[in-house]
């Protein structure tokens, strides 16, 4: 099983196959779609697909080691014009930028460092939870690719007690007392109702 020991190069596919997913519900999106709900409070498909396009343009900024003024000054008028657009641009310059990125180095989250190594794993995780939001708003295949689910789970069963007490950040996990299959444990712990 994959896990958080996999290796660098393992967790840049990782994050490249979760954009993946992402890429495969984008391209599903009708005109009469942008409207519709996701699992994401307060969020339709437009708002998520704008906050995977934002996420995405941060990490060469955060990378870049670019103010944090900068990094957050983002905002949704990104991707207004062609959302479609903008999304492909955004995940072909994240994945090149974490190719490019000493995995070691730490980097600059607000007030807190971290290796770029686990900026990496957030990113992968946090894609492949909205490529799920995005198929259940759009009533598609809600299935995320295995290797992704496989190296995703461990790492985020080690850090739910800690997202739990992040709330600004995520929703809280989900307690379940059956065992649950491997997509729907990590989507739980993302405190998705599934």
């Amino acid at each position: 099983m994959l896990n958080e020991q996999l290796p660098h190069d393992g967790w840049l596919r990782i994050h490249q196959l979760a954009a993946g997913e992402v890429d495969f519900r984008i391209r599903q999106i009708l005109p009469e779609y942008w409207d519709a709900s996701t699992p994401c409070d307060e969020w339709d498909i437009y708002d998520l697909v704008a906050h995977c396009v934002i996420e995405n343009m941060r990490v060469s900024l955060i990378l870049e080691e670019a103010p944090f003024e900068e990094v957050m000054a983002l905002n949704t008028e990104v991707v207004e014009e062609d959302p479609e657009m903008a999304w492909e641009v955004s995940w072909r310059n994240a994945v090149a930028s974490f190719a490019a990125a000493d995995l070691d180095e730490q980097v600059q989250l607000g007030q807190q460092a971290i290796p770029a190594i686990e900026f990496l794993r957030i990113r992968a995780c946090d894609l492949a939870v909205h490529a799920w939001d995005l198929a259940v708003g759009l009533g598609v295949d809600e299935r995320i690719d295995e290797e992704v689910v496989s190296a995703a789970l461990p790492w985020a069963r080690t850090r739910r007690d800690q997202m739990a007490r992040m709330p600004e950040l995520f929703d809280p996990p989900i307690q379940r007392v059956a065992q649950a299959d491997p997509q729907t444990e990590l989507l739980e712990i993302f405190g998705r109702e599934v």
